[in-house]
């Protein structure tokens, strides 16, 4: 059903513009105009993508090691098949040819590796060194890692869509350029979006008496979150506290292998997003999710909709992704990264 007056009342009240439907026609008067010319058409970059890499199995061979710009898909181990790989090439391919040309070049001009493995105990072994040397290596060697598991707690990844999410957070760490290219700033400004419509939604949701949504940055900070409260995303406790963890994570907890000077929930969470887009029946919500009642996330309803259709249930509109906060990530993975998707 379409969004009711309570609802739409409520948005407003806190703030919140909805914007008008992909069809809507903003367009007045009805003098007559020439037809435009179609533009002139321009070379298409391609992004190569390669399952393996010559000589460079061992952490001996890592300092000769030649990754040309491009994706690689590799087999960590032996216990990954060709049909695992085969899986995560095919979802790095999707990924490149719906993007934005804009977003391909700067794909293209990058060293990035997708690793395989089976699972963390494999990181213990000569396999986890020779990954361990090629992220110490970044900015020489390679620009980018990140790992696939196939045998996680019983899970294999590559069933799943995971791999768009490991995408985008490469995309996000090492690729987008932050504010210096227009697809970098423009997640920036999703991401600061997202964090306000939290706030608005809040004040939405206790005027209906419903529950609102709750985002942790504290597991994706990475020693990069402000010391403000009002400056992390509602839900996120000031300061980041874990018992377990022996290192100071006030600020958010420490990445062993993205170790930049870099807050990783954008490129992070987006990745979430894009799964649920593209495989809404095999994603998996970020765990960071929660509902102000201390319920869990729902994994269903229209991004960013603010409406509750296609939810079992109609009181967690803001707790699913029906919560307007998503839809700045919805616009910005429509303009850069499902530019061409039919």
């Amino acid at each position: 059903m379409a969004v009711s007056n309570k609802v739409k009342g409520s948005l407003l009240a806190a703030g919140i513009v909805m914007l008008a439907g992909c069809g809507s026609d903003s367009s007045s008067g009805t003098g007559s105009t020439k037809p435009t010319p179609p533009p002139v058409p321009t070379p298409q970059t391609t992004v190569k993508i390669f399952d393996a890499v010559e000589n460079c199995k061992v952490t001996a061979d890592v300092p000769s090691c030649n990754f040309d710009n491009g994706i690689y898909v590799i087999k960590l181990g032996t216990k990954v098949t060709d049909a695992q790989q085969q899986r995560v090439i095919e979802r790095v391919t999707n990924m490149m040819q719906w993007a934005h040309q804009d977003v391909r070049d700067q794909f293209a001009a990058k060293r990035l590796v997708i690793g395989l493995i089976e699972d963390e105990v494999a990181l213990e072994s000569a396999t986890g060194e020779f990954v361990l040397e090629l992220n110490d290596n970044k900015g020489s060697i390679i620009d980018g890692i990140e790992l696939i598991y196939t045998a996680i707690e019983g899970e294999d990844e590559t069933l799943s869509p995971t791999t768009y999410q490991k995408m985008m957070q490469l995309y996000d760490y090492y690729v987008d350029g932050n504010t210096n290219s227009l697809p970098g700033a423009a997640l920036t400004v999703s991401y600061g979006a997202f964090k306000d419509v939290l706030v608005q939604t809040k004040t939405a949701a206790e005027g209906m008496g419903i529950a609102y949504l709750q985002y942790d940055e504290c597991n994706y900070g990475n020693g990069q979150l402000s010391a403000v409260a009002s400056e992390r995303a509602l839900g996120t406790p000031t300061p980041c506290i874990d018992d377990k963890e022996e290192d100071d994570i006030s600020n958010g907890k420490l990445d062993e292998v993205h170790s930049i000077a870099l807050n990783l929930n954008p490129g992070a969470l987006l990745g979430t997003v894009y799964e649920y887009q593209v495989e809404a029946d095999e994603n998996t919500a970020a765990g960071e999710f929660s509902g102000s009642d201390g319920g869990k996330f729902a994994d269903e309803g229209n991004i960013g909709s603010a409406s509750d259709v296609g939810l079992t249930d109609k009181k967690q509109l803001f707790v699913s992704w029906a919560n307007p906060a998503f839809l700045p990530f919805k616009q910005y993975l429509d303009t850069y990264f499902f530019a061409n998707k039919k």
